[in-house]
């Protein structure tokens, strides 16, 4: 382990998780940020992109609590994750911090800033959805009912092999690749990452059931924290008309979409990523950007996010 970062074992409601801190590489002049994504997120889930955070601010990244780890699963909700992360912070000493929530992270993050707007210096929401998209929540309830993985290598080779293809063609929009920086090889990296951790992604999906029958976002909007709502121009997880809802009911909020991605944008715009959130959370101008369209204000006060139909 580098002498700039550490991992603190932790517990919630007798659920095991962990959470690292990495320091910045420079005096810290704006709150930590606070990395919650989707998919499958343990304390080294952005190895490229922290590295570039990391010269400008201190990154906190958890490793959830697993809801299948917990003495009764069903007892738990997103207050568990919310409760858990404001937990960390307490054991890491932190009161503040900039908060990025990505993809189902994104959620996590919004609840987090209504529940405890102290604790939430700003808030970036990054491929933002009102609700499930439809062929994850397919997904989703197809690994919940799915029995156990059998001892059967052949046929589970296979299972991992469906089980790859499926959630890459939900992630990258194949049908704009050619407008899509990285395209290739992102699709061959996630290929390989979820092949090699078919099993955990498998399981760390299906204890994600709680998205499929709760709304992501509580009515009532949010006011307060200053917000960046923000995904690829081509990303069809959390299309730019659902992450501009989301962004419809943020006051103040500024939203915007990086160019030539989808919605893993941190891996296929990598440098530009990093640094719209370096300039979010440091009060930056992102006026005249040239990888990504120009900021906009969607809120309204009778906005409300729409579900998916």
């Amino acid at each position: 382990m580098a002498e700039n970062e550490r991992t603190v074992s932790l517990s919630w409601r007798g659920i095991p998780y962990e959470c690292r801190i990495v320091t910045a590489d420079r005096p810290q002049t704006t709150e930590p940020l606070l990395i919650v994504g989707g998919g499958v997120q343990d304390v080294h889930a952005w190895p490229r992109l922290e590295r570039r955070l990391t010269a400008h601010t201190a990154v906190i990244v958890p490793k959830l609590p697993d809801l299948d780890d917990a003495p009764d699963p069903t007892e738990h909700d997103f207050d568990t994750f919310i409760d858990a992360l404001c937990h960390a912070l307490d054991e890491l000493g932190i009161e503040r911090v900039n908060f990025l929530g990505v993809s189902y992270g994104a959620p996590l993050a919004f609840r987090m800033a209504r529940a405890h707007p102290g604790r939430v210096a700003r808030l970036l929401l990054a491929g933002a959805t009102p609700s499930l998209n439809p062929a994850m929540a397919v997904l989703t309830r197809d690994l919940v009912e799915r029995p156990r993985r059998s001892d059967d290598e052949d046929l589970e080779r296979t299972t991992d092999e469906v089980f790859a293809k499926r959630i890459v063609s939900i992630l990258l929009n194949s049908a704009e690749a050619d407008d899509i920086d990285k395209a290739s090889t992102v699709n061959r990296m996630l290929h390989r990452y979820f092949m090699h951790h078919a099993a955990t992604a498998r399981r760390y999906i299906a204890s994600h059931r709680l998205l499929l029958d709760q709304e992501l976002y509580p009515p009532g909007g949010l006011d307060g924290v200053p917000a960046l709502v923000f995904t690829g121009e081509h990303d069809q997880t959390s299309t730019p008309e659902e992450a501009r809802a989301v962004a419809a009911t943020i006051s103040g909020s500024t939203f915007l979409l990086i160019k030539n991605a989808d919605h893993m944008a941190h891996l296929e715009r990598e440098a530009e990523y990093a640094d719209l959130v370096i300039r979010f959370i440091h009060d930056r101008s992102l006026d005249g950007l040239d990888y990504c369209t120009p900021p906009e204000r969607p809120h309204t006060p009778s906005s409300a996010a729409p579900v998916r139909t």
